[in-house]
């Protein structure tokens, strides 16, 4: 074991293969059950929740402490609606966002290193700017980082994709590095 605490839903099914389909009342009262029951013994709590802004998110905006959010996105010119619509409710309800970060931005060739832009170019700087806000990392489509996550073991993998975006939240955070 890493070390490495977590709480799911799936955790708690008897078969992980069946759907959770729930009404907005009870998604939110597990998402506070999840942050009150559950014992968490950790410096920093990350919740990652399902794209958009629909009602994950805005329980967590109205029933967490947060000290601000990432906000991910990925290349499609779609999702920089998608993004937008994010900051937006960020904004509303006086969350902050500490910064962008880009996945599935690239593919690097393995031959000859070449960066190829999978899903077109990225419009993540132009969204930044629009916004104020810090670009803290793209994070490629990496098959190493893919066999990690099928094996459930991501936080072995080794990399230096998010270095600058942890290096800027602690800034951001002024929390102490250790």
């Amino acid at each position: 074991t890493t070390g490495i605490d977590m709480m799911s839903v799936n955790l708690l099914l008897g078969d992980e293969t069946k759907p959770v389909v729930w009404r907005g009342s009870l998604i939110a009262s597990t998402v506070q059950q999840f942050w009150k029951d559950t014992i968490w013994n950790a410096d920093v709590l990350l919740v990652d929740c399902p794209p958009g802004t629909g009602d994950v998110p805005l329980t967590v905006f109205q029933s967490l402490p947060l000290d601000g959010i990432v906000i991910v996105s990925s290349p499609q010119e779609l999702v920089s609606m998608i993004v937008s619509k994010a900051a937006n409710m960020a904004d509303m309800m006086h969350i902050p966002v500490l910064g962008l970060v880009e996945n599935m931005s690239y593919v690097k060739c393995p031959d000859c290193g070449k960066e190829i832009k999978v899903f077109g170019d990225s419009h993540i700087e132009e969204i930044a700017e629009k916004f104020g806000y810090d670009l803290l990392g793209r994070i490629p489509m990496d098959p190493k980082l893919s066999a990690l996550v099928d094996r459930g073991m991501i936080e072995l993998m080794e990399n230096d994709y998010l270095d600058h975006a942890t290096q800027k939240i602690i800034e951001k955070l002024q929390l102490q590095p250790e």
